[in-house]
């Protein structure tokens, strides 16, 4: 969910960038920066981790647009049946695809295995007579003669009758990944529940099977993709809204100056991530702009050019909504911002956290937020006249 408007402006570019700082749709993070301040900046950033040379405070002058002007966006969060049926139905046949429904068959009852069948299975594997990690499972299908299984235990299915339990010894290879059972010999119990028939339709049990009883029918199954689906769609909504009223911001305002400082600040950071990118996958990123959609590498940078100067216009419009509202954050707004903030990253501790990031980062990412989500409450009332 696109909320964290502080570590927000470069996107899906700088994903890897920040691993803490909540959902970054257009994340405005420094990916390499040089630790000065730019423009307006407020002096030494508080704590010596890492990242902390991330904030960057954009200099300039803008007078803000009005705001009474601001509106939300149609709303595009409805999802219908139509849409939510052909995504089940999509799903249910890649599920068929990949996984098919073998359904018991019934003229198979007391009749031997032959290779190529597929049997449901229970089964419980020993060693020295205690069964071991991985080697217990019920209703499974296996395929005899897909090498699924090692050797002996598909090999020695074949022959044996259909509705049976019988103990088969194993012997595992000496190259076997488990270094426990590598060249060891096993028995399994493998009781034989039936021989399936591959079915074109998938049922409850069959689902049940595949979801290892997270959904106990299709119709559970179908609910929970439309609950996905919704979701999705509220949060694709979320996305359009604060870019909707980002965009009105920055049309609407008057930028006396901006400082070439700030634009190239978050130009040589989109350069440096496509840099990394493209060496990734052992290119330069000039002979790889086309990975990225462009067709010349002058059409990339005039993207980037362009990007950066409005990325610039977004951060000097919050920021002067910032200081014109007075939103800087209380102790405990900060409390409980960090800690959502920290909910997606790896770090154990707030004081890791803070360490790696600066106070001084993690409040600017905080007065950004306020600050965009003040513009959006002034849309909402504006829209509700």
């Amino acid at each position: 969910m696109r909320k964290r408007i502080g570590l927000l402006i470069l996107g899906v570019l700088l994903i890897a960038a920040l691993t803490g700082c909540g959902d970054r749709k257009n994340n405005t993070t420094n990916a390499t920066g040089n630790g000065t301040l730019s423009g307006t900046g407020n002096g030494t950033v508080e704590g010596g981790g890492e990242s902390a040379n991330l904030l960057h405070i954009c200099g300039g002058e803008v007078v803000l647009g009005d705001l009474s002007k601001l509106t939300m966006p149609e709303d595009t969060s409805t999802v219908s049946e139509e849409d939510i049926e052909a995504e089940y139905q999509d799903a249910i046949e890649s599920l068929l695809l990949s996984y098919p429904n073998y359904v018991k068959d019934e003229s198979r009852d007391g009749t031997q295995i032959v290779s190529g069948d597929t049997v449901n299975i229970d089964y419980v594997g020993k060693l020295d007579g205690v069964a071991f990690d991985g080697g217990t499972d019920s209703d499974y299908d296996l395929t005899i003669g897909s090498g699924t299984f090692i050797e002996d235990f598909e090999n020695g299915l074949i022959g044996k009758t259909v509705g049976t339990t019988v103990d088969i010894s194993t012997r595992f290879p000496d190259d076997y990944k488990s270094v426990d059972l590598a060249g060891k010999t096993t028995v399994f119990t493998i009781t034989i529940n039936y021989v399936g028939k591959k079915s074109e339709t998938a049922d409850d049990a069959y689902m049940e099977r595949l979801s290892e009883g997270a959904y106990k029918t299709l119709e559970a199954y179908r609910d929970a993709i439309k609950e996905d689906l919704i979701a999705e769609a509220k949060e694709n909504y979320e996305n359009e809204v604060y870019d909707s009223i980002l965009k009105q911001m920055v049309d609407n305002s008057e930028f006396k100056s901006v400082l070439q400082e700030d634009i190239d600040y978050f130009k040589n950071d989109m350069i440096e991530y496509y840099k990394s990118y493209a060496q990734y996958y052992g290119g330069e990123l000039e002979d790889v702009v086309s990975m990225f959609g462009y067709e010349t590498y002058d059409e990339f940078l005039k993207y980037v050019n362009q990007s950066s100067e409005r990325y610039v216009k977004e951060y000097m419009v919050l920021q002067e909504i910032t200081k014109r509202e007075s939103l800087t954050p209380s102790e405990e707004e900060y409390t409980k911002r960090v800690s959502e903030y920290m909910a997606s990253s790896s770090f154990s501790t707030v004081a890791e956290f803070e360490e790696y990031y600066s106070k001084d980062y993690l409040n600017y990412c905080i007065e950004n937020d306020l600050a965009m989500e003040y513009l959006v409450e002034c849309a909402k009332k504006n829209s509700a006249q």
